[in-house]
């Protein structure tokens, strides 16, 4: 229909040009300039009315092309291991901020043009421009600068957390402006609970020793395996990140989007009004709560 559309306009708009043509091709040699200037103004509205009404290009630059300023990001890759050392993480993770962030800007436009349903398209643009803001401001303070805990390794640990949600608002903010690109509602692509900086959470597995019954996260393939968890540092050695009290509360009981498997709605949701118990009806089971929050 649209197509059908486009040719009929292009076909009115060429006779009226080119009635227009033909008038002032018969015209006297006093009449000359005013029926130039008529087919010069016709064909001017002529092309103004096409770009309006119609889906031809016209010269117009069309907002589907979807780049990023190279070298163009690798999401398939692993992230580093910082070992628990923010310094080691903090490039890979400014990198990923700062490409989403240059990115972020497409998502305004694709939300006026593309034909996913116009509240599903607010909400991808919306998800791309709070991804950017909490990826960036997950990346600004250096690890001397934390929440001033009771030990360097608290707020190396602290600093560890921040990161690794920058890298995984990154990821969210970048799948919903490819969402935008290719005009496909988002899939649940959650990270490994165990480790989010490994590959992505395919499968689902039991979390031992949560209290009232076995809890579902997801995993990647290894973790499902055998889980190997992200250690940061704390006073009695390295622990995992679900279990150090320094790791933002808000990432680290949501696992950074492991727990509840949805398309990255919770995290973002969590970045813009805090943490939330999604209580009994959450689709991993029951209540975060339920999940261990030992202090380090």
């Amino acid at each position: 229909m649209k197509r059908t559309g486009d040719v009929v306009g292009l076909l009115a708009a060429a006779v009226v040009v080119g009635t227009t043509g033909w008038f002032a091709g018969v015209a006297g040699a006093g009449e000359r300039y005013e029926a130039g200037l008529v087919l010069g103004l016709s064909s001017a509205l002529s092309v103004a009315l096409l770009r309006r009404f119609t889906h031809l290009p016209l010269g117009r630059r069309r907002p589907y092309t979807f780049a990023l300023p190279l070298p163009a990001p690798d999401w398939s890759a692993r992230p580093p291991d910082p070992g628990g050392d923010p310094e080691a993480l903090r490039p890979y993770a400014e990198r990923q901020a700062a490409l989403l962030s240059d990115a972020s800007a497409l998502g305004d436009t694709l939300r006026r043009t593309c034909t996913l349903a116009p509240q599903l398209r607010a909400e991808l643009a919306s998800f791309a421009v709070t991804a950017s803001i909490q990826a960036s401001n997950s990346v600004i303070a250096p690890a001397g600068e934390g929440p001033r805990g009771p030990d360097p390794a608290y707020d190396a640990a602290h600093a560890v957390g921040e990161l690794v949600a920058a890298v995984e608002f990154s990821r969210i903010g970048m799948r919903a402006l490819e969402a935008l690109v290719t005009e496909r509602p988002l899939r649940p692509d959650p990270p490994c609970y165990f480790n989010p900086l490994h590959d992505r959470g395919h499968a689902r597995v039991a979390l031992p020793g949560a209290p009232d019954g076995p809890e579902e996260v997801a995993a990647c393939h290894g973790c499902a395996k055998g889980p190997e968890p992200l250690l940061v540092p704390s006073e009695g050695g390295p622990v995992p990140y679900y279990d150090s009290d320094a790791v933002d509360a808000r990432w680290r009981l949501l696992g950074y989007g492991a727990v509840v498997p949805d398309n990255g709605a919770t995290m973002i949701a969590t970045a813009r009004d805090g943490f939330r118990d999604p209580g009994p009806a959450a689709p991993s089971g029951g209540g975060l709560k339920k999940f261990r929050t030992k202090v380090s």
